[in-house]
């Protein structure tokens, strides 16, 4: 067989990775980054600074607040709301209503319609209603509508009756000349009168007094919600049991960071002891835990420990090792 059929041979015997393009085609862009964006780019002006992390996580869930599927144009739409009591800080409410709604379109692939209503009079100012990226070539543009509640003419909202918007209203611009107090009391009353049945009205004016808290001081509306309101309403049942799964769960929580915390130090004791062994073992040429195992289990301070283990790289004979050992028992 001549040189070339057995480089052919040899050649065809290679099994290429299922990615050998992806693997292949990235490879420059990490070899030769500067090249690659001037193809790209078809510019000279820039300079390189990073590569930057590719990994985008998809394991963990993200949790929009309002997803709801209508007909709009006899077409299937998605209407999107977040519902926001203050600021989005970390991170800000454009990057998270932007990765929202990639995340939203590449799941459903239908038009959205996305809101960010603001509960608290103070926050929401700031907010662009979107990301605009205007480079030529590579326009990105992501607009949500921001609402703020404070702007809204409650008024005209308590007009229309509907019981959906009442829990909202004591947020809402009072008519003028009015206090935000007597405000919410008269929203109160509208509520009230309602033609519900007494749960579907006990559950509104809760989620009324709810909504109220965040204008107004909670003793300041104490007299706005009745007991027996309060006894008729399965949504403060839910909020009572809520609350007290939510104390709970913090005492869980408590109890395992202390277990955390707990075995951490136990898994570090041990180990550490194991490596003082193990290293003692292979020096002396000899099983030492049943000699130093009862010595080293009593000590607790990691510290400690770990001096010893140092002590173990160096010591000439195992009796000055067992003596040091006494010597941390005795406390001197």
């Amino acid at each position: 067989m001549n040189e070339r059929s057995e480089k052919q041979t040899a050649s065809d015997e290679i099994i290429l990775p299922h990615q050998q393009f992806d693997i292949v085609a990235k490879d420059p862009f990490y070899t030769f980054p500067e090249d690659m964006l001037r193809f790209l780019m078809n510019r000279v002006d820039f300079e390189f600074i990073e590569h930057v992390d590719t990994n985008l996580t998809t394991v963990e869930v993200r949790h929009m607040d309002i997803l709801i599927k209508v007909l709009l144009d006899e077409q299937p739409v998605l209407i999107h709301c977040e519902l926001q009591t203050d600021d989005s800080r970390h991170p800000n409410m454009v990057q998270r209503n932007v990765g929202y709604l990639g995340r939203c379109y590449e799941k459903y692939g239908l038009p959205i319609y996305s809101f960010v209503l603001y509960l608290r009079s103070t926050a929401g100012d700031r907010d662009p209603g979107g990301y605009f990226q205007d480079i030529p070539g590579h326009r990105f543009i992501v607009e949500y509508q921001v609402m703020r509640l404070n702007d809204i003419d409650g008024e005209t909202i308590l007009q229309t009756k509907q019981p959906g918007l009442m829990p909202f209203t004591p947020l809402m611009k009072p008519p003028v000349g009015m206090s935000n107090l007597e405000w919410t009391t008269h929203c109160v009353e509208v509520t009230q009168s309602l033609p519900l049945d007494a749960v579907a009205k006990s559950n509104l004016l809760v989620e009324l007094w709810v909504m109220s808290g965040l204008a107004h001081e909670r003793q300041d509306l104490l007299t706005l919600l009745p007991e027996d309101i309060v006894n008729k309403s399965s949504v403060y049942e839910m909020i009572i049991e809520r609350g007290m799964e939510r104390g709970i769960e913090r005492g869980i929580e408590k109890g395992i960071e202390q277990g955390i915390e707990k075995g951490r130090h136990i898994g570090a004791k041990a180990g550490t002891i194991e490596s003082i062994l193990i290293l003692l073992d292979k020096r002396f040429e000899m099983s030492t835990a049943t000699v130093l195992t009862p010595l080293l289990e009593p000590i607790d301070n990691l510290q400690q420990l770990r001096h010893l283990f140092h002590e173990a790289l160096e010591v000439e004979h195992l009796e000055d090792f067992i003596r040091s050992v006494q010597t941390i028992q005795n406390g001197a």
